[in-house]
């Protein structure tokens, strides 16, 4: 009875208690259309109460935005007609460590993150967010993922993370064609940057100032990356410029890198590694592979890579020839991974360069059957597998027994080769033999050209053959013979020079000098010289010296014309257009002009005879001072005879007055208009002041 007793008071103590302190409901009612669970969640990583809700409509998401519990950790609602996102809505849910919104049409974010104290990860992938404003990720204390992957995000504001506690961020799948320096100066915490798959063009410096696990531009258009764009970052992860259309290894880029663990330059448009491609990078793993041009890796293309452990440049399908001596100074170099190219060959000497390494992949590759590759047997547990020389047959290298053979030149250079006037040709020529073969170039003419030596243009140098700036004449076959005690071996290269299709225009000719224009679609080179000579009895002779003349000028992308002064009227040029090399010069066009005659320029009024013009305007000078002079005169002589006329009048009128006044008896009026009418004699005046007064009145 007594145990009764106390089990009834402790219930109504916690019912009063609860009266008295109310809480948030802690088991909320599960909305229509959700699903409500308490149990292992792989996001949370341990046992969590979980809402799931997929396709509501407008009732269900009313309930869902009702819903309060302190207790739900965890929020996904997917495939959904929300629009507009208001973090003040989850302000009932103060315990969400996990609010996933994929998959909706959100296209607005608004709010702040002080309703969710405690959430950690935020899912907005796949919706339609185009633009983040600045300040729309704020005052989440400790917000670490924030996923944005698959919005078509084009304008990112800088300031728009506020997040000092971020650690991954997840931009994949957008439409960002810029990154502004500083971009994540307020995330100083972030570890993990996905930029996969937007249309970055370029990486500009001081974008990326801290330290990274994980930085992902692959599957963008990235053609540069400026000299700072990585200076000074740590990366203990993977770089990954996989998928982009870098032309040229991105050296200095890398080489100011702090250190990166795991380095992927995959699918780029590398064609060739020449040397010094990569040097003094703090890399571990190297990844240059699957890339559809790339036939060729040049002597000392890998240098000073002291920390490099694995090397993998696999799936070439172009890659025939990796020179023995690619790698310089890798002296940690475990694993070297050749696997699936189309290499013809591989030399020995790459292995004696590098050591260490213990694992060596050559499977599916395209060798051909030769002594030189009997070293492989021993070298890696791949079957390897090559083809023989005479019929194509296949047959595994353990089968190649002889230890003598004679020189095979590996096909290093095509058959033919076009090439640009004024660019260089170069081809490599390399031999394999047993004992080793001796290897001569010969030109087009059948000279002989020494190693180390250059004759002219054509340069020897370790059996490559360079013409430097290729003229018209250079089109020609050039041979390369390897010999031995055993036989010989001759490959041929069809070099053929293609001119430059530009056409020289006169744009305007007058009797002194001439417009000329070019058709030129792209820039061959920024600096030209145009010559031009006098040509008399169509024999080009120089007028006057010993050289033509010529004018040296520099253009940009949009200049195709220059105008040539000074020259002679009636007289016939030519002018030619070349490229300056150094100390040659290519004539890329030509064209004859013939000037106007003088007259041309005084007809068309451009020109004028100043002597004429000073003659004339003396001429008129002299008669238009004539005309004044005569005017003058003449109004001269015409105011003195007025004047003399006033004169006589004058005193005509003055004798006339005083006879009147003495012959006539007058009366007061007739007295007053004598008197008025002579006001300007002034004695008169001064006699009759007082009478004229009077009368002036009457």
């Amino acid at each position: 009875m007594a145990g009764l007793l106390r089990n009834s008071l402790l219930i109504l103590a916690a019912v009063v208690g609860a009266v008295a302190h109310p809480t948030v409901e802690d088991a909320p009612m599960c909305p229509e259309s959700c699903a409500c669970r308490s149990d292992e969640d792989h996001v949370v990583g341990r046992r969590a109460k979980s809402v799931t809700c997929s396709g509501l409509g407008q009732v269900e998401l009313l309930q869902v935005s009702q819903m309060s519990s302190a207790t739900v950790e965890v929020l996904r609602m997917s495939n959904t007609s929300v629009r507009r996102v208001d973090f003040f809505a989850f302000r009932r849910l103060p315990g969400l460590v996990f609010l996933d919104l994929n998959s909706n049409v959100i296209n607005e974010i608004a709010g702040t993150g002080k309703t969710l104290p405690k959430l950690r990860t935020l899912d907005l992938s796949g919706n339609n967010l185009h633009i983040i404003q600045p300040y729309t990720f704020r005052d989440f204390p400790q917000l670490t993922s924030l996923n944005l992957s698959g919005n078509g995000l084009h304008t990112i504001s800088p300031s728009c993370f506020l997040v000092p506690t971020l650690r991954v961020l997840d931009l994949r799948h957008n439409r960002l064609s810029t990154l502004k320096p500083h971009f994540f100066a307020h995330t100083p915490n972030l570890r993990e940057v996905y930029l996969a798959g937007n249309s970055l063009s370029r990486v500009p410096s001081f974008v990326f100032e801290h330290n990274l696990h994980v930085l992902d531009l692959s599957n963008n258009h990235v053609i540069r990356l400026e000299d700072s764009a990585f200076d000074g970052v740590n990366i203990s992860g993977q770089l990954n410029l996989a998928q982009n259309s870098l032309r040229a290894m991105p050296n200095t880029a890398l080489k100011r890198l702090g250190y990166v663990h795991k380095l992927v330059l995959d699918a780029n448009s590398f064609r060739v590694l020449g040397t010094s491609s990569l040097v003094n990078v703090a890399v571990t793993s190297l990844s240059i592979s699957n890339h559809r041009h790339l036939h060729l890796i040049h002597r000392e293309a890998f240098v000073n890579l002291i920390d490099l452990e694995e090397l993998l440049i696999r799936g070439n399908q172009a890659l025939t020839y990796v020179h023995p001596k690619c790698l310089v100074n890798s002296p940690k170099l475990k694993i070297l991974d050749l696997s699936n190219n189309n290499l013809v060959t591989l030399e020995q000497e790459l292995i004696k360069n590098t050591p260490e390494v213990t694992e060596l992949r050559v499977d599916n590759n395209n060798f051909i059957c030769h002594c030189s590759l009997s070293w492989l047997q021993n070298v890696t547990q791949d079957e390897v597998f090559c083809s023989q020389i005479n019929n194509g047959s296949s047959m595994a290298v353990t089968q190649l027994r002889s230890s003598r053979c004679p020189p095979y030149i590996i096909p290093l250079f095509p058959e033919s080769y076009y090439e640009t006037l004024s660019n260089n040709a170069s081809f490599q020529c390399r031999a394999l033999g047993a004992p080793n073969a001796k290897v001569n170039w010969f030109s087009k003419t059948g000279q002989r050209l020494c190693n180390g030596k250059c004759s002219g243009r054509l340069c020897v140098s370790d059996h490559t053959l360079t013409l430097q700036y290729l003229h018209k004449d250079d089109t020609g076959t050039y041979r390369c013979v390897a010999r031995n005690e055993i036989g010989e071996d001759t490959r041929s290269v069809a070099l053929h020079v293609r001119g430059v299709n530009v056409n020289l225009l006169p744009l305007s000719v007058t009797s002194t000098f001439v417009t000329l224009s070019w058709n030129m679609s792209s820039s061959v080179s920024s600096n030209y010289v145009l010559k031009y000579v006098e040509v008399v009895n169509r024999t080009l002779t120089p007028s006057g010296t010993s050289n033509p003349k010529s004018v040296t000028f520099s253009v940009g992308h949009k200049m195709h014309s220059y105008t040539i002064h000074g020259l002679k009227p009636g007289s016939t040029y030519s002018f030619s257009l070349c490229i300056q090399r150094e100390e040659y010069t290519l004539v890329i066009s030509t064209i004859l002009v013939t000037t106007r005659r003088e007259s041309f320029l005084l007809t068309l009024g451009i020109e004028r005879n100043y002597l004429s013009v000073i003659v004339v305007s003396v001429v008129v000078g002299v008669v238009s001072t004539t005309c004044v002079a005569f005017c003058g005169l003449r109004c001269w002589r015409q105011r003195m005879k007025l004047q003399n006329e006033s004169a006589q009048m004058g005193k005509s009128d003055s004798s006339y007055s005083a006879r009147s006044i003495l012959q006539s008896s007058s009366t007061h009026s007739n007295m007053a208009f004598i008197t008025y009418i002579n006001l300007t004699d002034e004695t008169l005046l001064a006699d009759q002041s007082t009478e004229s007064d009077l009368l002036g009145f009457a």
